[in-house]
């Protein structure tokens, strides 16, 4: 199950929440703000699918541990 991200378009609060793919539009529409409790929050693009860094992943292509025969 993916993990998506939300901001309360009343409150600014942002979250996560797990939902099935293939009822993500069904469960989005009970979704509340756990801050607020406003309701249908901002799906967000995260930073991953975005294209954001793996740097921050502690690996590096010159980790020989990485590389083939490492």
């Amino acid at each position: 199950m993916p993990l998506y991200e939300y901001r309360c378009s009343k409150c600014g609060a942002r979250f996560e929440a797990l939902l099935s793919i293939t009822r993500r539009d069904e469960e989005e529409q009970k979704l509340t703000c756990p801050e607020c409790g406003a309701r249908r929050p901002e799906r967000q693009i995260s930073a991953f699918a975005t294209g954001g860094s793996f740097g921050s992943s502690g690996f590096s292509s010159s980790d020989s541990s990485c590389s083939p025969g490492g």
